[in-house]
């Protein structure tokens, strides 16, 4: 009786086992040097009670990389709502919700996509689960050809709230086929309460947090077939909102572009940025 006892708890403790996530550690490989940026777009919400998971992977990979990556956290519709009698906010918005559905199918939250490049997985075609491995996706993606430049200068007038924004983009590489541009205004440093398992935080720090998109959720045209050294020019005007809420703080706000295949089921990032409202 003892030794099935044993060797039932030696078989519990290996299925146990078996049904974490082993985490990658690669926080001593080098950081690759490169002008790339990639876009990391996590699909979180204030309802989901393991997105606090994600949001810390984020941000771990944003102190390792800086801004080789630019982070956009979508609060689309699924487990996106306010926390019942306790949010202040509601991070959700139409476009938001485009967007998230767009990337469907996803496996669960938190997830994210890495450029939006195709997992090769029918349960989840772009946005990865596996927390523990978005930051090996980011690597893979800066150690890729740079193939575009992108210059943005913005002004932004406190008194209006308007914002205008010239975007240029130099290709390296000639480019075929058709390409789109996405622009993304997020804000961070956002306290408000979030699950986290079966607690609630009141105070948890919402960061990255996508407000709206200024183009079309799956972007604008930019252009087709693009030529090495051309420059392509675009110009957005967009005047912030004043709720007078605590949100839609231009000092907390970031702008973020991506430029990106365009037709079917393409839609690679090649290049992005990024830059503050007001530095």
């Amino acid at each position: 009786m003892r030794s099935l006892t044993f060797i039932l708890f030696v078989f519990a403790m290996i299925t146990f086992t078996g049904c974490d996530e082993i985490p990658v550690d690669i926080s001593d490989a080098p950081i690759p040097e490169t002008d790339r940026v990639v876009l990391l777009e996590e699909l979180t919400g204030a309802s989901c009670p393991n997105c606090p998971k994600g949001s810390k992977a984020v941000e771990d990979i944003l102190e390792r990389f800086g801004d080789k990556v630019a982070a956009v956290a979508i609060h689309g519709a699924f487990l996106s709502e306010p926390v019942n009698n306790r949010s202040k906010y509601d991070f959700r918005n139409p476009k938001a919700k485009d967007l998230e559905n767009w990337f469907r199918p996803f496996l669960g939250k938190p997830c994210a996509t890495v450029n939006r490049i195709e997992l090769n997985d029918p349960d989840q075609k772009y946005a990865s689960v596996s927390t523990g491995q978005w930051q090996s996706m980011v690597e893979n993606e800066l150690n890729k050809p740079n193939l575009m430049t992108i210059l943005m200068t913005k002004n932004y007038d406190a008194a209006t709230r308007k914002l205008n924004i010239d975007i240029t983009a130099i290709p390296i590489n000639d480019l075929d086929g058709s390409y789109n541009i996405t622009i993304f205004l997020t804000e961070s440093n956002i306290i408000d309460a979030q699950i986290n398992g079966n607690v609630i935080i009141d105070d948890f720090e919402h960061n990255h947090v996508l407000r709206d998109i200024i183009t079309k959720f799956d972007g604008d045209i930019f252009g087709s077939d693009l030529k090495s050294g051309s420059r392509i020019k675009k110009q957005y005007t967009y005047t912030l909102p004043d709720d007078n809420q605590g949100l839609w703080n231009a000092n907390q706000m970031e702008i973020v572009v991506a430029i990106h295949k365009s037709g079917g089921n393409e839609r690679t990032v090649i290049q992005a940025a990024q830059t503050r409202i007001v530095e």
